[in-house]
This record gives C-alpha cells, structure tokens and sequence, in this order.
C-alpha cells in the first residue's frame, strides 16, 4: 500500500473485531452508522445520502457498499476490501479537494433519465467513491476497491479525458470572452 493521506483512519480489519467474525458486520455497520445515520457527510456544501430501503436489517446502502456481485453465482457476497475501507468513504467525500483524490465527473444513462455522477478516487489504495448529483444534495451509489489494473487503468483515462475536456471547454469559453470583449472596445 502506498502512502496513505494522514486525514484517512486505519482499515477495519476483522481481526480489530472483539466479538470475532460472526460480529463483524455489526461492527463495520457501527461505523456507517457513525459516519452516515448519525450525522451526514456534506460534498460541494450538500448533504450525501444513501439508500435506506431495509435490506436485511440494514440499509441497502451499506450492504451494497460493502458487498459485491459473485459472478458465478449472481448473489451478492462480503467484500472484505470494501468493509475494512467503510471508515474512509466520508474521509475521501469531504476532503474531495486533496489531491490524493482524483475526481472526475461523468453522465450516467438509464432507460429512464441521466444523471451526473463524480467519481472520488484514491489512487495510492485503489478505492473508488462513487455519488451522484441530486436536486436537493449528492446520493451514495457505491464505494469499490479496484483490484484489476485494466479496471485502474479504465478509472485514470476516465480521470484524465474529464480534466482534458474540462480545460478545453475553458479555453474555447476564454476565447470567446476576449474575442466578444475586443468587438465592443473598438473606439471611434
């Protein structure tokens, strides 16, 4: 692992679990209840929720984020990356600005609308934040550790065309600022 941001806490390890592996679910949802029920995160001055739909017990949020899709099998089984990851998802949220933390926005279709989602990357662990714009806030879609170097390799192209297109959009909109300005400073 590489040099982690000193504003990050220490992964949540199973081993960390005094009730032992039966709790630890328990124990890592103690800790999204700290950062997301109890209080909520804010992005760009917004709040972030997330889906409270009862799962189990749990809001689907957290077991979406802190399990994955077994592609065997299609059910969805304990990520042990993510769950020991879930105390850095509100780090990595508010502290967007670092530049530890690679961000990048992207439209997101559906049969039924698009939507923009920002992407929050935290390339020195391979862990990827993902929220999406609402009317009223930002919506937690999902925390993932990217543990295939073609899916890393995928996050930093998507990372670097944003940026590149980002610059251009601002030189074309310079270029037409200062191009409109000179016309009507023309004097007699």
């Amino acid at each position: 692992m590489a040099d982690l941001p000193a504003w990050l806490g220490p992964l949540i390890r199973l081993e960390d679990c005094k009730d032992g592996a039966e709790k630890y679910v328990d124990y890592v949802f103690s800790f999204f209840k700290r950062d997301f029920i109890d209080s909520v995160p804010a992005f760009r001055g917004k709040h972030v929720g997330f889906d409270r739909t009862d799962d189990n017990g749990k809001p689907a949020g957290f077991t979406h984020i802190t399990t994955e899709t077994d592609h065997k099998t299609g059910e969805r089984v304990l990520s042990m990356r993510r769950c020991e990851r879930i105390g850095w998802i509100r780090a990595i949220i508010e502290h967007s600005t670092d530049p530890a933390v690679l961000m990048w926005e992207k439209e997101h279709f559906t049969p039924r609308r698009v939507t923009n989602r920002i992407y929050l990357f935290l390339e020195c662990d391979n862990f990827v934040v993902i929220i999406e714009e609402k009317k009223k806030g930002y919506y937690m879609i999902t925390a993932i550790f990217v543990d295939s170097p073609k899916q890393k390799a995928k996050h930093l192209k998507a990372h670097e065309e944003y940026h590149q297109a980002k610059k251009e959009a601002e030189k074309q909109e310079t270029a037409r600022k200062g191009g409109s300005r000179a016309r009507f400073t023309v004097g007699k």
